[in-house]
This record gives C-alpha cells, sequence and structure tokens, in this order.
C-alpha cells in the first residue's frame, strides 16, 4: 500500500514562493569587462534557437566590438555611466570634462526642487566630481582609459556613481511630471520612481532611460543606441535611438540588450587606434681599441714592433672589420706576406693601383683635388699582399701633404662678399695705429702684446731725437725727451 503524500500547508507554500522570488543567482565577471570582437556573440548563440543565430551572424558586420557588463541588475545603469565617461575620454579635451563636471553640479538645483536632503546625496556626488577630475587630469597624461577601468573596478565607487545617477533622475522626473506621466498607466511619478528607479537592485526601463537620456546625455550632445537582441521577427538587431534635441550628435554611446541584460557596444570609428610606436634609433662606434696580450700569440714572430703601435688606430693585431679593410691574419698590412683574399666588388670603378715591388721604399703619390671634385669611397679589397723582408728597424719616409689650392670663391650666395674674399690674393694689413692714450693701450691695438696680430712698434731716434734743434732766444739747443 502506498504511503500517501505530506501534506504542504499554505504558510510553507507561501514561504517557498518567497525564497524563490528572492533567489539571485551567483554573478562572476569584472563589472566592465575588455573591449572584444563581436564573433565571440556569433560563437556563443551557434547552437541557440535560429532567430538567435541569423540575428548575431549579421552583428559583426556593422559593429566591432563590444565590452561584457556584469549583469546584477544595474548593468544598464553602469553600462551608461561607463559610455558617458569613456566618450568624454575620447573627445580627447580636458577642459570639456572640467564643464561637463560644472554642469552637472548646477543639477543639485534640480534636486533641492524635488525635495530631496541635499546632504543624503553629498557623498555620492563627490564620487563622480572626484573621478571627472581626476580623468581631467589622466586624459592629458594618456592614461585616461586606465583611470576609467580601475574606477569601475572598485564596486565601492560604482555603486556611488549609480546611485547617484538613480538620484539625479528620480529629481528630474518629480521636477518634470508632466513629461513622463503620460507613460504610466495608474500610477504617479512619485511611485513610479519609488518602484523602478531608486531600489538598488532595480534595473532601468525604457522610460527611466529616457530620462536619464534627456538630463545626461542629451546636453553633452551625445546620443544613445540600443540594440535589442530577441526573438522578433528580421535578420538583424531592432535598433532604438535617443537623439540630442537639438540635431547636433558629437557622439554616441551604443547598448546591446539581450533578455534582461545590457552590453557595450562599438563601431570600428568609436574604437580609438593604437597609439603609433616611435620609431627608435640606436647609434654607436665600434672601439678602436684592442689589446695586444690577447693577440700576442698570434704575432708572436714580429718581436720587434714597439707596444704603442698597437694602439694606434687600424693599427692593432687584431682583425679589422671585413667591409673596411682586407682580413690579413694580423691585421698590418706592410708586415704580412702575401695571402690570397676574397675579392668584394667595390661600388665604383677602382683608381688603378701602382705595381708594389719587395724591398722597395713606398713613395706615397698625391694627386692635388678641388673642394668641388672630391669625393670619398670605401677603401679597396686588394687580392694581393706587400712581402716585405722583417727587418728589425724600417725607416719610413716622411709624407707632407699637398699644396693647398685657394678655394674658389662665387658671388651668387646671399652674401655680399669683402675684398678680401673676392681677390684672395689680397692679405689684411693693419691700418693707421691711432695715437690716442686709450688706443694705445688697448688689445686692439697691433702693437699691444694681447692682439691676435701682435707687431711691436720699432723705436726709430729720428722721431724722438731732433738733429738740427732751432736755437731759442738764449742761445741753446732745444732738447725733446
Amino acid at each position: 500500500m502506498a504511503t500517501p503524500a505530506p501534506q504542504i500547508t499554505d504558510e510553507e507554500l507561501a514561504q517557498m514562493q518567497q525564497a524563490s522570488a528572492e533567489w539571485q543567482p551567483e554573478i562572476e565577471g569584472p563589472l566592465v569587462g575588455q573591449r572584444q570582437s563581436t564573433s565571440n556573440i556569433t560563437a556563443e548563440y551557434a547552437r541557440a534557437d535560429p532567430v538567435y543565430r541569423i540575428k548575431t551572424a549579421a552583428l559583426p558586420q556593422k559593429y566591432s566590438h563590444y565590452r561584457t557588463v556584469r549583469g546584477d541588475g544595474r548593468c544598464g545603469w553602469r553600462a551608461i555611466a561607463f559610455g558617458y565617461l569613456e566618450r568624454l575620454l575620447y573627445i580627447g579635451d580636458s577642459g570639456r570634462i572640467l564643464m561637463e563636471e560644472a554642469r552637472l553640479r548646477s543639477l543639485n538645483n534640480v534636486v533641492a526642487q524635488s525635495g530631496m536632503e541635499m546632504f543624503l546625496i553629498e557623498d555620492f556626488a563627490d564620487e563622480w566630481f572626484q573621478l571627472m577630475r581626476t580623468l581631467s587630469v589622466a586624459v592629458d597624461q594618456g592614461s585616461g582609459d586606465e583611470v576609467l577601468a580601475e574606477a569601475f573596478a572598485d564596486e565601492n565607487v560604482q555603486n556611488c556613481l549609480i546611485t547617484h545617477l538613480r538620484t539625479l533622475t528620480t529629481a528630474w522626473m518629480l521636477t518634470r511630471s508632466e513629461n513622463y506621466l503620460g507613460y504610466m498607466v495608474g500610477q504617479t511619478v512619485k511611485q513610479y520612481t519609488d518602484e523602478h528607479i531608486t531600489p538598488h537592485g532595480a534595473e532601468i526601463d525604457h522610460l527611466g532611460m529616457s530620462a536619464l537620456q534627456d538630463l545626461l546625455l542629451n546636453p553633452a550632445g551625445f546620443a544613445l543606441e540600443v540594440m535589442y537582441l530577441d526573438r522578433s521577427e528580421g535578420n538583424e538587431p531592432n535598433m532604438h535611438r535617443f537623439d540630442p534635441l537639438n540635431g547636433i550628435t558629437e557622439a554616441t554611446i551604443r547598448l546591446l540588450y539581450r533578455p534582461g541584460h545590457y552590453d557595450l557596444l562599438y563601431k570600428l570609428e568609436d574604437v580609438p587606434p593604437p597609439p603609433t610606436p616611435i620609431a627608435t634609433y640606436l647609434q654607436f662606434s665600434s672601439s678602436l681599441y684592442h689589446d695586444p696580450a690577447q693577440l700576442s700569440s698570434q704575432c708572436a714572430d714580429f718581436q720587434d714592433i714597439p707596444d704603442f703601435i698597437t694602439t694606434i688606430p687600424g693599427m692593432s693585431f687584431a682583425q679589422p672589420h671585413p667591409g673596411w679593410m682586407t682580413s690579413n691574419r694580423c691585421g698590418i698590412d706592410f708586415l704580412t706576406p702575401g695571402i690570397s683574399h676574397q675579392t668584394y666588388a667595390p661600388p665604383v670603378a677602382p683608381t688603378p693601383q701602382p705595381q708594389i715591388q719587395p724591398h722597395a721604399v713606398i713613395q706615397p703619390q698625391y694627386v692635388p683635388t678641388t673642394p668641388s671634385s672630391l669625393s670619398i669611397t670605401p677603401p679597396e679589397h686588394h687580392t694581393h699582399g706587400l712581402a716585405i723582408r722583417t727587418v728589425p728597424h724600417v725607416n719610413y719616409p716622411a709624407m707632407h701633404a699637398p699644396p693647398m689650392q685657394p678655394p674658389s670663391f662665387s658671388s651668387d650666395g646671399p652674401f655680399r662678399p669683402s675684398m678680401w674674399e673676392r681677390y684672395p690674393h689680397v692679405q689684411a694689413t693693419s691700418g693707421n695705429t691711432f695715437q690716442t692714450s686709450i688706443m694705445r693701450n688697448s688689445h686692439f691695438n697691433t702693437a699691444h702684446f694681447l692682439n691676435a696680430d701682435f707687431q711691436p712698434e720699432e723705436w726709430k731716434p729720428d722721431d724722438e731725437y731732433e738733429t738740427t734743434a732751432p736755437i731759442n732766444n738764449k742761445g741753446r739747443h732745444k732738447s725733446f725727451g
């Protein structure tokens, strides 16, 4: 015989129904996530209802990215608040952010007109104003995105921001009840705000979103688009748009609505381009010093070479760079035997080199060149070595520089040439020496030892003493000095 089922009283049934209504699933994920491709939404609905598959497949064609918002019943408020501040950042004007802060401060008058006590909302409002001042500084430093993401990652901060938006929306609707009363059936504006706006866990609906658009986004010149992903007919999600009243749209905040949840949507033009990497050029030079002790084993045959020769650039025992000098075994061309090396084709036709005979003293030859025809080419690579006897002491002839050619002068430049430039054979000579006492003691006087063209005066007795002096009245010679 079957045991009868226990009877459930009406009181127990009411408790079970209340517990079911109050149950909330465990919510995971960030409050506001990072931007990601909308193709992830298409993959998420790949095995869902055919209506959702068709609409999500068309979503990436218009919207490139989306940002997840935690679905805790306040996702709509959080998404609009984040999108509003993000659009201000992308404008890139710190003064504009401060202007919006001043406008939000002026909304305290609306709160006072609605009958609310200001001290109840001061802490929430200060959180808004402090964040906007921080963003105004960060936008000039290029760190606005990091500051905004950090603020919305703090649950206490974003709770204050959402609470302040709820308070402003309630005060706005109470002071302009005639604009919203026609959309309410069987209740007043006060009853509507107490039930759908003010409660902490109440999600924003279409009417509340319209009021928030009027007080927050409309004066800023921001439009609001909501894409509804539902089971309605069509191959694309339905879109509802809230445009500014003046018809001038400076930016657009886009939301993706799925039953009971809001996320942020972005078109490709809404996403700022990544910063262009700055090209960095590293300039360096190779050291010309080589320690001769490290290569002494390779050149042990040359014991008579003084140590100071190895400190001269290009005269060390280390092998030189293969692109500039011949890679002989010890790096000293005039002491190495003839070794065949690989020949590299120079960029220009090489100049014919004189035939070098062993045991012969090399006499350098110079060809005078003018500055206009002077060209520098990389050294050539020879396929022969210089075979010279390794004698203890070798006397090399001194090399004299070729005579300098006078520079060419041209009058085509923008400056008027002086006579000393125009005629190279003319040399400057010192002018007449001033005989004043100031000039005589000045370094501008060529007779002064500090003058660059110092030329001592030559003492002339005839200038100081007269050989035939006139006779005065007393019959004596007049002397000078």
